[in-house]
């Protein structure tokens, strides 16, 4: 393969990456009336002994489901920060759900 095409191929490799994570981060907003079941913490550190990143989020279980809330960077929601257990909230999702590899719709705001 020439030098050329390997380059336009990694160009639009990667794009194609980052318009996939843009279209699961911003596709299927909804708005519904859910209960909290239970708020767990989760935190995961991935890495070796010298380099590390440690990832800190809440998972929100309702009677609709499971909802991820991060509490630093783009999608941080604040707002959940008063939310109850055996409680009903109006609550804006946005994202994609496959539970099986870790990745829940975020909650983005509560009423």
């Amino acid at each position: 393969m020439e030098k050329k095409y390997r380059i336009v191929f990694w160009v639009f490799f990667a794009a194609l990456l980052i318009g996939g994570s843009l279209a699961t981060e911003l596709a299927n907003q909804q708005t519904q009336v859910h209960t909290i079941r239970s708020i767990n913490k989760v935190e995961k550190t991935h890495g070796d002994a010298e380099h590390f990143t440690t990832e800190v989020y809440y998972l929100v279980a309702t009677d609709k489901g499971a909802y991820k809330v991060v509490i630093d960077g783009f999608n941080a929601a604040p707002q959940c920060a008063g939310v109850k257990v055996d409680s009903t909230y109006t609550l804006t999702t946005r994202g994609i759900n496959f539970p099986f590899l870790d990745i829940y719709p975020k909650i983005i705001e509560v009423k």
